[in-house]
């Protein structure tokens, strides 16, 4: 299972705004807030996403030989590997 976050957070808000949407009704102010959290919530995933593929293209790099350090700091392909295996919830 991945430890993305952001999409159990997503589902739990919107089980929130379902509840408010049940007791207020479906009003301009439910449906605003409903989609503003939604897209919040889809963006932060996205961006997790992202950085777990931008960590997986660092480390075939790394070893494909083709960096060792990266803005002058030492890759250290055990941590990435860690950080990787961490996201993917392996």
């Amino acid at each position: 299972m991945s430890s993305n976050t952001h999409v159990a957070t997503a589902k739990f808000r919107q089980e929130g705004v379902h509840e408010w949407q049940a007791e207020e009704g479906s009003t301009d102010a439910t449906n605003i807030a409903a989609a503003l959290d939604a897209q919040t919530e889809a963006t932060l995933a996205l961006a997790y996403e992202q950085r777990t593929a931008n960590l997986i293209a660092a480390f075939g790099n790394m070893m494909d030989g083709e960096i060792d350090t990266f803005l002058g700091e030492r890759v250290d392909g055990y941590e990435l590997a860690k950080q990787i295996q961490q996201r993917l919830g392996l």
